[in-house]
Order: C-alpha cells, then structure tokens, then sequence
C-alpha cells in the first residue's frame, strides 16, 4: 500500500509530462469517455446514475488536461476570479449526477435540497464574480474547454484578452523605446511559440461621453443579474404555484427574453464593452430560447407528439434514421426531465 502511495506523484508527475507533449493527441481518448457514457444508458442497472457518472469523469478529466496544457504553454491564470469559475465549471459537469445521486438515496425531497443548495451557490458565485470581479458575462461552462489546436495563437492572443495586472506579470515594457517584452519564465515551449511579439492588452471600454459608458455598463449590469436570477426565481415560482404550472415557466421566459433584450439595445449604441468571446455567448443564450419548445408544460401538451411523429416519420422513410430516431424517442422523456429544467441555463 506504501509503495502504491509513493507511486502515485510519480505517475501524475508522468502524466502530465506525456499530456504537454502531446496535447493534441488526448482528444480520442476523451471522446471514447463520453460515448461510453451513451452506450451504456438503458443497459445496465442504475446505468442513468453510472452514465452520468462516466460523462462527469469524461469532462472534468478534460478539465484537468486543459489545465496542464495551459500550466505548461504559461496561459493559465490563477487569479481569485478564476478559482471561483473553476468551482462553478466543476460543479456546472457534476450538477446532474449530484441530483440523480441524491434522488436515489434520499427520494425526491433530497433531490430538491441539493438542486436549491447547488442553484444558491452558484447564484452567490456568478453574483461575486459580476459585482466584485467585475466580469460583464458569465460564460457556460465558467471555464470554456481549451481549442487545442490553435495554442500557438492562444498563448499570445490569451494576453491580450486578459486584464492589464495579468498582462504586466508576464512581461515589462522598456522605458525608453516603448517595446513590450515577454518574461524568460512565461515563454511557452519553443515547439507552441508563434515568435510574435506580445501586444498591449486590448481596450474594450466605450470611446464616447463617460457617462454614456456607465449607462451602457449599468444596463449590462442589470441584463446579467436578471439571468444569473432566473434559477432561483425559477425555482422559487414552482414551490408556489407547481412544476407542472404555466407561470414558472412565463417567468423564467420573460427574464430570458428581458436580458437578452437589454443587452441588444446596449449593442444599438455600442457594445465594445464586451469581448468577442462574450458577444459569442450571448449568441449562444439567444439560441437555447429554443430549448423553451421541450421543457414543461409546453413539452407535455404541444412539442411531446409533433416530436415523436417527427422521429417516427423519419425512421420510416429515410434509410437508417431508425438507428438514430428509435432511440432518441426512447431517450427523450428521460432526457426532458433531466436536462431541460429552467434552472440548467
């Protein structure tokens, strides 16, 4: 047992020189993971529980690598902000495991204690991260994965991005001629350098009258607190009037619709605030409105049959939906009580 003990460091200490070596060669392995994962729902007992448990694995094993990767490329940032999202994005991939574990231990009343207690942290999370860290857009997941294959770029470009305090810590700037120059111990490996000189983090505060800018961040302000809201209100509105009830469901479309609404009329006067990254993510929040069309009640009375007869109809006519249709009918009543909740986005 010793022995197994003192092995341990030496075999992460080798894992982690074999993940910087080879960064683009994890991707296989990572993706046969999580199709692990689908192969094995419905096949086994309690395979929701384990399904769901290999799918967590597969995306926090992710999570890890990208870590070492950035460690070892000198773009990982250890900043108070992005511990706070790293416990956000670790408790973003356990979220459905932790809610089915604690419907299988403790019924349905444990499972509401911990998705209420999950909710409140992350609420209180993203809450600190807005007003103390000053993030204008809260990402999901916190920590988005790592484009492995276009490091070179990332390790210059994720500069840029950053704030100026990260910026100076990573290089200095000569006083008399001007040149930014990069740190010897913050140069990544020679094999991921572009050979691209660093430049200044980039500005993205508003260039018009001060106080159209605080008007601007102010209404983003209020834009991101109603949808870091949602969940609890969400969650609030189904212990008054029912899960099965319409008016959860209003509330939680009309806050949706509200801070997207907001943030498009910051973007008619000007939206330089906000990086590429986090106009993509509102990209992405404008598209899972979709998703409203399968949640309940609107699942059960409209979208359920159109849906099935959609799949059925496809599996009929077109050669070999069925391998593909068939199961997703099977799947879907599961998989519409589990990850389509109004507190999951």
């Amino acid at each position: 047992m010793s022995t197994l003990l003192f092995s341990l460091p030496e075999f992460y200490n080798s894992y982690k020189t074999w993940v910087s070596k080879n960064p683009n060669s994890l991707g296989d392995w990572e993706n046969t993971a999580k199709w692990v994962s689908y192969f094995i729902a419905g096949r086994i007992n309690n395979s929701q529980i384990v399904s769901e448990l290999i799918y967590c694995l597969s995306n926090l094993l992710v999570m890890l690598n990208d870590i070492i990767i950035k460690k070892s490329t000198h773009i990982y940032s250890n900043a108070p902000a992005d511990k706070v999202k790293l416990w956000l994005t670790v408790l973003e991939y356990c979220e459905v495991f932790l809610e089915l574990s604690a419907n299988k231990l403790w019924g349905n009343t444990g499972k509401w204690v911990v998705v209420t207690s999950i909710q409140v942290f992350k609420c209180i999370s993203r809450l600190i991260l807005v007003y103390h860290y000053k993030e204008n857009i809260i990402e999901l997941p916190p920590i988005p994965t790592l484009n492995r294959q276009n490091l070179k770029n990332q390790s210059t470009s994720s500069l840029t991005a950053e704030t100026p305090n990260q910026f100076e810590a990573v290089s200095f700037t000569l006083k008399r001629s001007g040149r930014i120059v990069r740190k010897v111990d913050s140069a990544p490996p020679i094999g991921m350098r572009s050979w691209k000189p660093l430049q200044p983090p980039l500005n993205y505060s508003c260039e018009n009258d001060q106080s159209i800018e605080q008007a601007l961040i102010g209404r983003q302000l209020i834009a991101e607190t109603i949808y870091i809201a949602k969940p609890m209100v969400h969650l609030a509105s189904m212990a008054c009037f029912g899960s099965r009830a319409w008016k959860p469901y209003l509330i939680a479309l009309a806050m949706d619709i509200s801070s997207l609404q907001l943030y498009k009329s910051c973007k008619r006067n000007n939206l330089s605030t906000l990086t590429p990254q986090q106009r993509l993510q509102l990209s992405k929040r404008t598209l899972l409105l979709v998703l409203y069309l399968i949640r309940s009640p609107v699942y059960e009375k409209y979208s359920r049959d159109k849906i099935n007869n959609l799949l059925s109809g496809l599996s009929k006519y077109v050669p070999l939906a069925g391998l593909v249709c068939n199961p997703l009918s099977q799947y879907m009543p599961y998989w519409q009580s589990m990850y389509f909740h109004m507190w999951s986005t």
